[in-house]
């Protein structure tokens, strides 16, 4: 297959939805040799900030003169951001051909069991390049929940936790507690945990998890503290002090406030995995991450964000602190399986006028379902279902002193970036 024919094949895979279970990732791992048993990894769940966390632990071990794999998802720009060895996606030609490789052992777990899933193949590819990359660690992101998650068939040598808030209610439960237990399912024996989580209800499921594996749990707040946090646009500074050391100044470029809580936990999984000072404020500082409250342009200014949940959405009202403008012009698509109502309700009031989208997605809200919410809080609304059409129109009517704030799901931020994409596909 060539690299156009790799994607059709691997898109093929979306038809076949969402089917939890470790069952056919393992078979198919097993097949390939086992591959996710030649490196050493860090595993990284949570609700928010998996992404900002996972990319700053790679860029601390490649900062330690590791070889690093990264695998996340979903992608901003191209299907191979997914899948990186010291931050440089899968070539076009590697991808084809692990693809091609994968394929008649894809047909093979069919049989004996059930259709394997696009993300179980594409975590299987991930770790078979890892493998024959020897890397010596690959840091991987939970796709969904964490126990019968795909990438729940590593051993880390740590697991991050980031927070626990309400999502995806109908596949992982609609407590707290019971979102917890899923989230808690990547944890191992004997593996520490790190988390920033706070509510009560959360940490005694973790915490009687880490119990039954002998895993120690260590939270943010009671064993390291941050202080002297200043944000601004050119990042975040902050100390932080943990048992290991005294960090001061310690310098991150994301920006907004809530990146200083993914720095702190960034930092204490490196000390478990025993990296030294110099490494892990030099790989914090070299992160970068597009979509995480990215300036586009200036005047008018553009800013897009991925916040695609209340918490998430929260975060980033609190961060337009950061932005000095007169008037604000929300751009805004959802999945249907969202809390449309409670998103609205965090950045729509904070909001001068409010342009609806759709993106090109079978998961995604309709945009008069959107409108309903949005109208509660009466502000100027406009649907343009285009998504590439949507953002014109913003930059059209913004004036040169505004902000255009395209937000919410990463998806409809990837046909926005369109252009981009083609672009960075054609390298």
């Amino acid at each position: 297959m060539n690299y156009v024919e790799t994607m059709k094949y691997l898109n093929s895979f979306g038809r076949f939805g969402i089917k939890l279970g470790l069952s056919r990732t393992s078979e198919l791992l097993g097949l390939l040799g086992n591959p996710q048993e030649d490196f050493r990894s860090v595993h990284v769940g949570g609700t928010n900030g998996k992404g900002s966390v996972t990319a700053m632990v790679s860029n601390i071990l490649q900062e330690s003169g590791f070889r690093v794999g990264r695998y996340t998802s979903p992608h901003l720009d191209d299907f191979r951001e997914r899948i990186t060895v010291d931050g440089v996606p899968v070539s076009r030609s590697s991808l084809a051909s692990l693809a091609g490789r994968v394929k008649p052992l894809v047909h093979e777990v069919k049989r004996s069991s059930t259709q394997p899933t696009f993300f179980e193949v594409t975590t299987a590819i991930a770790f078979k390049y890892f493998s024959e990359r020897k890397v010596d660690y690959a840091v991987v992101e939970v796709g969904l929940g964490g126990r019968l998650d795909a990438t729940n068939v590593i051993n880390p040598e740590v697991s991050i936790i980031t927070n626990i808030g309400l999502e995806h209610t109908d596949v992982l439960g609609r407590t707290i507690g019971s979102i917890a237990a899923e989230k808690g399912g990547i944890i191992k024996k004997g593996v520490p945990v790190v988390t920033a989580e706070k509510k009560r209800e959360a940490l005694e499921v973790l915490g009687r998890i880490c119990r039954q594996k002998d895993a120690k749990l260590i939270k943010l707040g009671e064993y390291a503290s941050c202080s002297n946090a200043k944000c601004d646009l050119g990042g975040c500074t902050f100390d932080l002090k943990t048992p290991h050391r005294n960090y001061y100044g310690l310098k991150v470029k994301l920006l907004g406030e809530h990146q200083v809580e993914n720095a702190a936990l960034a930092v204490l999984a490196a000390e478990q995995l025993g990296m030294d000072g110099r490494s892990i404020r030099s790989g914090i500082l070299k992160t970068r991450l597009p979509g995480r409250l990215e300036i586009m342009q200036s005047r008018p200014l553009v800013v897009m964000d991925c916040a695609h949940n209340p918490p998430a959405m929260r975060a980033l009202r609190n961060s337009l602190k950061l932005f000095k403008y007169k008037k604000l012009i929300l751009v805004i698509g959802m999945m249907r399986d969202k809390e449309i109502g409670r998103i609205a309700k965090e950045i729509v009031p904070a909001a001068d006028f409010v342009i609806i989208n759709k993106p090109n997605l079978e998961r995604a809200a309709q945009p008069e379902a959107i409108e309903t919410e949005v109208r509660r809080y009466h502000k100027p609304t406009k649907i343009i279902g285009d998504v590439r059409s949507s953002v014109r129109y913003a930059k059209s009517i913004a004036g040169k002193d505004d902000l255009v704030l395209i937000t919410d799901s990463i998806y409809m931020l990837s046909e926005a970036r369109a252009r981009r994409r083609v672009e960075r596909l054609a390298q």
